[in-house]
């Protein structure tokens, strides 16, 4: 059964050492690294598989489609594919309406639009949404989002029997998916079935890690399933983003930080291992021990947290855990999205006057919103609200020397607002000794 999907390709069987990755995101500088690292392992591009979303965040959106053609490996389209294809103004990510990821969606959707030619399309046009082949005596099949919908995020986290219905509803043994954009594998059921989501490598996995990750199976002897960090040139591809302010800047900054700018789609299984550099040897639990019986790390289990940092890595985790807990949370913003969580009606009406405010040039131009916004911010003293239109304001085209402009001028009426109440003091003085 195909669920929501149309297209599929069959590509018969696959023997010797596959690659798959996904979500290269418009980051080119991690797709050349990625190509590198295939042919430095000797894996032809017959045996490498991406699972869409080849466009996103990044800055390169028509170079990484021309690389992904040329390279000649198999691919499935995306849901940013899907619908750049249909011609449509949303990214279809699933993002909820007024969310940070559904404003910061706007932004780079609207770029990669703009930013890819005619023979990108006609090529992403092509891309089937399901590839089923044999390996290893399984039958195998690869979505984006899930048999149910390109689009459906599947965590490790998710519930064991929702992957197991929907294994069987794509009649497959194992079933690689994407969309989520961390990595896990995990066997479903026992050993004859799994999930794999190889992870992405246009962005980092919130492990407060630069690195990217895919994955490499293997049929020399049975299946098997390995997990590589994949370290590129993010410092170029996040200068490319700060190029161009029609970018999210908070995404350039993931490229460094490796902390995703919201979560507001991530349960809290996975929010809760932020920042802890994730450990190739424990994402896996696909290797069937040979004696039959399960291991403590793979008997029916993804794993979702790391023992510490990796090496050579900053340690995030340890910076994260050493500072001293606040009663307001950073994390705060970065969810923010979810106030609508619990009036739906009200939290809809919120966003949409809010979108409609702040967004776009009107009888004031963004920058000047923005500016506007930070100024209160500061004279409010919202930590929250600092955070957001610094970030907005940069975006919106503003540099350093009129945001500080701005703070003087919301502490100059602040403080003309303490001086005007002087003149009750006056008048009260006079009364009393007049």
């Amino acid at each position: 059964m195909t669920g929501a999907h149309d297209t599929i390709k069959e590509i018969g069987a696959l023997t010797g050492r596959v690659l798959l990755f996904g979500g290269a995101y418009s980051n080119l500088q991690a797709m050349l690294a990625v190509r590198a690292e295939a042919e430095r392992r000797g894996i032809p591009p017959v045996n490498i598989i991406c699972t869409g979303d080849t466009v996103g965040y990044c800055a390169d959106p028509r170079d990484c489609i021309e690389l992904q053609r040329r390279w000649g490996i198999h691919a499935i389209a995306g849901n940013v594919e899907s619908n750049l294809v249909a011609g449509k103004d949303d990214c279809g990510c699933g993002f909820g309406d007024g969310s940070r990821c559904d404003l910061f969606a706007k932004l780079w959707y609207a770029y990669a639009a703009g930013n890819v030619t005619e023979a990108n399309l006609n090529y992403m046009a092509k891309l089937p949404d399901v590839l089923r082949f044999t390996y290893a005596g399984k039958r195998v099949g690869v979505y984006h989002g899930s048999p149910r919908h390109q689009s459906e995020f599947v965590w490790a986290s998710t519930d064991e029997a929702t992957k197991a219905a929907m294994l069987q509803e794509a009649d497959v043994d194992v079933l690689i998916g994407g969309h989520c954009g961390l990595p896990f594998g995990q066997r479903i059921g026992g050993y004859d079935n799994w999930w794999i989501n190889p992870g992405v490598i246009g962005m980092p996995a919130n492990d407060g890690t630069p690195r990217t990750w895919f994955a490499i199976l293997d049929d020399a002897n049975g299946l098997s399933l390995t997990y590589h960090a994949l370290n590129y040139d993010y410092a170029a591809a996040k200068s490319s983003m700060l190029d161009d302010r029609r970018l999210p800047l908070s995404y350039a900054a993931t490229l460094t930080t490796g902390i995703w700018d919201n979560t507001e789609i991530m349960p809290a299984a996975e929010e809760a291992q932020e920042g802890s550099a994730l450990v190739a040897s424990q994402l896996s639990g696909l290797t069937k021990p040979k004696d039959g019986k399960p291991s403590p790390l793979s008997k029916n289990k993804a794993p979702l947290q790391s023992t510490g940092p990796a090496e050579g890595q900053p340690a995030a985790s340890q910076r994260k855990n050493s500072n001293m807990a606040t009663y307001s949370d950073p994390k705060d913003l970065r969810t923010f999205g979810k106030i609508a969580e619990w009036q739906p009606e009200m939290g809809k009406k919120f966003f949409d006057w809010y979108g409609g405010v702040t967004e776009g040039d009107t009888a004031l131009t963004e920058r000047e919103k923005a500016l506007i916004a930070l100024a209160v911010s500061h004279a409010i003293q919202c930590s929250y609200c600092i955070d957001a239109y610094t970030t907005n304001s940069l975006q919106a085209g503003a540099d350093e020397e009129q945001m500080m402009e701005a703070v003087h001028v919301a502490a100059a009426v602040k403080a003309g607002t303490t001086l005007i109440y002087a003149r009750q003091m006056q008048r009260q003085v006079e009364k009393i000794t007049m």
